[in-house]
């Protein structure tokens, strides 16, 4: 496997240093936006269209599976146990707004209805919307995947996060599994260790930076200039979902420096990222506010 990766990123250097292309590399954030409703979607796709060579993180798959997969697999599994989508909205509200942890999931949720049913035709019998809006979230689920292929040019795997090749499955019965397994350093499998010690002086770069901010600095970026520094007296300690998925913006970013910009739709954390490691922002979401 690191054999095939070293060749695939030699292929992309060779590409770049031929055609001298724009390049972009994409968060996590942006790929979601992507996926939401056309009038959403097409705001990043539009500022997305300039850079003929797109690239993202395996890592970003990850935290994809992670949100907005794991998401839309709740729906689906709410849409099981109602019969119309009214009653599909008033179910996650239930579950999902009591809680102020659980709310961003909601909003992801509400976000996902949002696009899927302004893809189906009013003109039908209350049943049959319901069911094409069913299918609808059946079918991106389990082809969240060829679509992620297909939205980018290159994905980096630097950090060899097995989690993010782990693609949602149909059980029998029609259940989705959409589950993430634990990952513990008493058990390694990904490379992320090994990512860190051949990137470490970058790490070290960004954690110096999170420092100068002192207290403006945001409680993500604390967080993850105090994991820098302990992964810098064990680098297994990263091998640990709990912790990794503390240091994902730092981790895509660092993953996709050979990039010329960074798109992210989270500025305090990827300003900071992108004025260290020398790229241009772009933040499709904020632009779009600031011109309407």
């Amino acid at each position: 496997m690191a054999i095939i990766r070293i060749e695939a990123e030699a292929k992309v250097d060779d590409l770049k240093a031929k055609s001298k292309i724009r390049t972009v590399h994409i968060d996590t954030s942006v790929q979601i936006e992507r996926c939401k409703a056309y009038r959403k979607a097409q705001i990043v796709n539009k500022s997305l269209q300039h850079f003929p060579f797109k690239s993202t993180s395996s890592y970003a798959k990850y935290e994809f599976k992670a949100a907005w997969l794991r998401d839309l697999t709740y729906l689906y599994s709410a849409s099981q146990k109602v019969s119309q989508v009214e009653e599909l909205y008033g179910y996650i509200d239930d579950k999902l707004n009591a809680n102020l942890k659980t709310r961003n999931r909601l909003s992801r949720c509400l976000q996902a209805m949002e696009s899927f049913l302004s893809k189906i035709e009013w003109d039908i019998s209350p049943r049959t919307y319901f069911v094409r809006l069913q299918s609808h979230i059946r079918n991106t689920i389990l082809g969240a995947y060829t679509w992620w292929n297909q939205s980018i040019t290159h994905e980096y795997g630097g950090t060899g996060c097995v989690r993010a090749f782990e693609e949602p499955r149909e059980l029998l019965g029609g259940k989705i599994d959409c589950s993430i397994p634990q990952c513990r350093p008493n058990n390694i499998n990904c490379a992320i260790h090994e990512f860190f010690k051949k990137n470490e002086e970058l790490f070290t770069s960004i954690a110096i930076a999170i420092e100068s901010l002192s207290d403006n600095a945001s409680k993500e970026l604390k967080e993850a200039k105090k994991i820098i520094e302990d992964a810098k007296k064990n680098p297994n300690y990263l091998c640990d979902d709990r912790v990794c998925r503390k240091l994902g913006d730092v981790l895509i970013a660092i993953d996709g420096v050979d990039m010329d910009c960074f798109a992210a739709n989270n500025d305090k954390e990827w300003g900071l990222l992108s004025k260290v490691l020398g790229k241009e922002l772009i933040n499709p979401v904020r632009d779009a506010k600031t011109l309407s």
